[in-house]
């Protein structure tokens, strides 16, 4: 009887010590995981549409950087077209200043090349293929940073959806997980979801932000060429009737 008492404790012994290590490598992973919790472990474990965002984000400081340089008034409007364009079309070379807009790219100068080509009609004729090639400029203008637009839009869209997958993780975490880890795993999966949501709300926040900023760029750019246009359609109609 002692001997089988000793051995029945020994197996009880056994199996405490067998359940203790069990439990302590169910939670170590996840307490120290939550301990140790960074932002770049947070990245690390965001999944692929915080990759996602990310790129998006790659490309929308790409695009921004490119349309703040791209895009100004001294770009669309320069004052050496301005002028010599003025030079020329008061002194009667209405050619000249057709060839020299046919060899620019500028919105102004493409304005002024339609004007330019009916020279020889009445001046609504003038009028009307310059507010026409006006409103397609303007147009390709306003398509080049409704790229900033979507991505704003679409950014915190995925991080929503990033979030709702860790959170349905983190529910299977209540039905699969046992109960001295439940509370743990639900924690860490909603911290790494939730970064989804942070990323998508920066990036859409930044990128409106530029936007804003680049619509205002280019209304001050069509106005402008609003205002030279109509000074073209003068000379360009007193230089006819001349």
């Amino acid at each position: 009887m002692g001997l089988r008492n000793y051995a029945s404790g020994i197996g009880l012994a056994g199996n405490v010590l067998t359940a203790t290590a069990v439990f302590a490598q169910e939670s170590e992973v996840p307490v120290a995981t939550v301990d140790k919790l960074t932002l770049m472990m947070m990245i690390t474990h965001g999944g692929p549409i915080l990759w996602l965002i990310m790129v998006l984000g790659v490309i929308s400081f790409a695009l921004a950087l490119y349309l703040l340089i791209t895009l100004t008034v001294k770009r669309e409007v320069p004052p050496s077209l301005i002028k010599r364009a003025h030079s020329q079309i008061s002194a009667g070379d209405l050619r000249g200043a057709y060839q020299m807009c046919l060899e620019r790219d500028e919105m102004m100068a493409n304005v002024l090349r339609a004007g330019l080509k009916m020279s020889g009609h009445e001046r609504y004729v003038i009028q009307e293929a310059m507010e026409s090639e006006g409103e397609r400029a303007a147009t390709s203008l306003w398509q080049r940073i409704t790229y900033l637009n979507n991505i704003a839009v679409i950014a915190p869209l995925l991080g929503l959806t990033g979030t709702v997958w860790g959170m349905m993780q983190a529910i299977g975490a209540i039905a699969f997980d046992s109960a001295q880890v439940r509370s743990i795993t639900m924690a860490y999966s909603v911290a790494l979801a939730m970064i989804t949501t942070l990323a998508g709300l920066l990036l859409a926040i930044l990128t409106m932000t530029v936007f804003f900023y680049l619509r205002g760029r280019v209304i001050k750019i069509v106005a402008t060429v609003e205002a030279q246009a109509s000074e073209f359609i003068e000379l360009i109609a007193r230089g006819r009737q001349t």
